[in-house]
């Protein structure tokens, strides 16, 4: 009879232990891999307000006071032929429409049993307005902040894009 007690005794603290150790172990998920886009469709950013800059990139001031660029939402459409629209959106209310092209810069081969893909990590996009305005912006895959982030010229901050459905 002991020896049934004990025995039942170590088989529910072995249970136990079991089963507080399995809740408190963690399995932890590898994070998911961030891995460059199909550039082609639509692209949308805001550019956030910044102190307009001269060439050598000192703020200019007006009055004792920077002048600002207002902010500005941007929408790149990129065509399977290579071809790109961006539509600028500034918050003052102006819009800007420009045309060109795009092509990739930078790129990254991936090799599966019997597969090899090549991927770009960035793109030009090379664009002009009807006025005259001609703007170079890169569009690339930032793998360590996981974004695809826009630059423009040295005196422009940088900001993220997302992918637009249905457009």
């Amino acid at each position: 009879m002991k020896l049934s007690k004990i025995l039942l005794w170590h088989a529910v603290w072995a249970l136990s232990a079991s089963i507080l150790f399995a809740g408190c172990s963690t399995v932890s998920e590898p994070a998911a891999k961030f891995t460059p886009p199909d550039w082609v469709g639509s692209w949308q950013g805001i550019q956030p307000e910044y102190p307009m800059k001269d060439a050598g990139g000192n703020v200019i001031y007006i009055q004792g006071q920077a002048a600002q660029v207002k902010s500005s939402t941007f929408i790149f459409v990129l065509q399977p032929s290579g071809k790109v629209a961006l539509t600028q959106s500034i918050a003052d209310g102006r819009i800007m429409e420009f045309q060109g092209r795009w092509n990739p810069i930078e790129s990254m081969t991936s090799r599966n049993p019997g597969k090899e893909q090549e991927t770009a990590l960035g793109i030009n996009c090379e664009l002009a307005a009807s006025n005259g305005a001609y703007r170079n912006y890169i569009l690339r895959a930032d793998t360590l902040r996981q974004a695809i982030i826009c630059n423009g010229t040295p005196r422009e901050p940088r900001f993220e894009l997302t992918r637009l459905l249905n457009r």
